[in-house]
């Protein structure tokens, strides 16, 4: 017997024949081992007498392809990836998309670039205010922030740990190209600060060298940081392949999950809580699986309803990422998986609300259409702009069969006024690209060339994709539509709890594993209470 199948087995959860056994009862079951799940796990099995549950689809993170950040586009299209595929975008050419989103120890933060982005103020005072809920405002976060970090960049007391489990830094060495690129910000008005999670998270705009969880080029995700210490533990256990398929309830009382294990279904119980921390995508899932969710689509599959929640795969959002290209000089570039340097601007219709966040990389980020249609440079450089836009999407279910991918509409450009900025936003990258300070790393061509607005927004429409920051579909609040309320609990139920990005009511500034491990902290602090 392999160790995964003993695992499965002392946890007594192994299917019979002929039938399913008892499972062994857990205080807590956490499904999902990403950048929440790994936090809300790796907090509760640190009260010795809470017996916690870690369940997660995908393989271990014991591969050079996660531990060193450099390769993370490696995995990509690998086991470590869900593949979701969406459907056609009616405003982006009617092209599909690949979705990726993390699948093993760790989730996206083991497949990542590592950036740590806290999120700006008014992202977290706005998301209190939805709530009701003083605990989610910028002071309160904060300090979570600071209980969670360890900061080795320049002392700023106020607003940096210094003894938490998570190794925060500025990316470093910095190459020359990032400092051409702050420099450039710089000249066409950004303000340069001393780290994008400081003072500039106060402000509305700027610019900063990046912050990152890697340590001597070795990634240390949430999973590493807060889990893998405790795997000895007896009140932990961790099983990966395990597919969770549905929430089991007596009533309206979450009871325990059904997964699919060792390719066998197998049911876990718990006593206390089940914490969805499974993502965007495969959180609404196994809600409506579950039969929580919009009554009419789940009556259309059969699905017995337990509670009505339109909002459950609504609201689904995202950064769209548009790759700027421009063709480079002789000049030597950096590596191309990771950007050093981070620019913020704009406004999304709220004070200090940035709109667009931008990093780059030494190569030319294009889709296959894209290239199709304008070619592709030998030699280029990528502005990776990441714009919040007004459009949002939706998940949805294909059918009853719980093995069926989601139905995943993004809305990209549906809302008009979002291409008109995106346009804006070309502009201004474009006014970086061609500062003083890049002039050595410019090359004489850019995409798509000296082109009108109009070719611009065809170029962008070509181009636009997923920054992989999805969330939004299982939305905090205390409207109608919201799905969870302010202590993270699913409305019309007892005992589940959602703990993840689908409980953000929008995207967050920047990259999202910072919210998401301050979302999985707070989802811990209160199943302890």
């Amino acid at each position: 017997m392999n160790e995964q199948q003993d695992q499965v087995t002392q946890a007594g959860s192994a299917v019979a024949a002929g039938g399913r056994r008892a499972a062994a009862e857990f205080d807590a079951i956490v499904c999902g081992a990403g950048s929440s799940g790994s936090t809300v796990a790796g907090l509760l099995a640190a009260d010795a007498d809470l017996r916690v549950l870690l369940l997660e689809a995908g393989p271990d993170d014991s591969d050079e392809r996660v531990s060193d950040p450099d390769r993370w586009v490696e995995n990509l299209g690998s086991e470590r990836d869900w593949g979701y595929v969406t459907e056609p975008g009616r405003s982006i050419d009617r092209r599909r998309l690949p979705y990726s989103m993390g699948k093993g120890l760790g989730g996206g933060s083991s497949i990542n670039v590592g950036v740590w982005s806290r999120g700006h103020r008014r992202d977290w005072d706005d998301l209190a205010e939805s709530c009701r809920d003083p605990r989610w405002n910028y002071r309160s976060v904060l300090g979570a922030y600071r209980e969670l970090e360890t900061w080795s960049g320049s002392p700023d007391p106020d607003r940096r740990g210094t003894i938490g489990p998570l190794h925060i830094r500025p990316a470093q060495p910095l190459h020359p190209f990032f400092s051409a690129m702050l420099a450039g910000a710089e000249s066409v008005g950004l303000e340069r600060y001393d780290s994008p999670n400081g003072e500039l998270a106060e402000q509305g705009s700027g610019c900063a060298v990046r912050d990152e969880i890697v340590e001597d080029g070795t990634r240390l995700s949430p999973y590493r940081a807060l889990v893998a210490p405790r795997r000895g533990q007896r009140n932990l256990t961790v099983l990966t392949g395990a597919l969770v398929t549905r929430v089991l309830f007596e009533g309206s009382r979450a009871i325990g999950v059904e997964a699919v294990a060792q390719g066998r279904p197998v049911r876990f119980r718990a006593a206390h809580e089940v914490v969805l921390s499974l993502g965007a995508v495969q959180t609404p899932k196994i809600l409506m699986r579950s039969g929580l969710g919009p009554a009419g689509h789940l009556e259309q599959l059969g699905i017995d309803v337990l509670a009505d929640l339109p909002g459950v795969g609504a609201n689904l959002d995202d950064h769209l990422l548009l790759g700027c290209v421009w063709e480079t000089s002789a000049r030597e570039l950096p590596p191309p998986p990771r950007s050093q340097a981070v620019c913020f601007w704009g406004n999304d219709g709220r004070a200090e609300s940035p709109q667009f966040v931008m990093y780059s990389g030494a190569s030319a980020f294009m889709s296959p259409e894209a290239e199709a249609r304008y070619g592709r440079p030998d030699s280029a450089f990528t502005f990776l702009l990441g714009m919040r836009p007004r459009s949002r999407g939706s998940v949805r279910l294909a059918d009853a069969d719980p093995t069926s991918a989601p139905v995943i509409e993004t809305g990209y450009f549906d809302e008009p006024d979002d291409l008109r900025d995106a346009v804006e936003a070309y502009r201004f990258a474009e006014s970086i690209a061609d500062s003083k300070a890049m002039h050595p790393y410019r090359g004489p061509g850019l995409l798509p060339g000296n082109a009108t607005d109009a070719e611009v927004a065809a170029y962008l429409r070509a181009v636009a994709g997923t920054f992989w920051h999805q969330c939004g579909t299982a939305r905090i609040g205390v409207d109608r539509d919201a799905v969870v309320d302010a202590e993270l609990r699913v409305r019309g139920v007892e005992r589940l709890r959602v703990a993840d990005a689908s409980v953000l009511p929008r995207v967050t500034s920047g990259n999202t594993m910072a919210p998401c491990v301050v979302i999985g902290h707070r989802a811990a602090a209160l199943i302890r209470g």
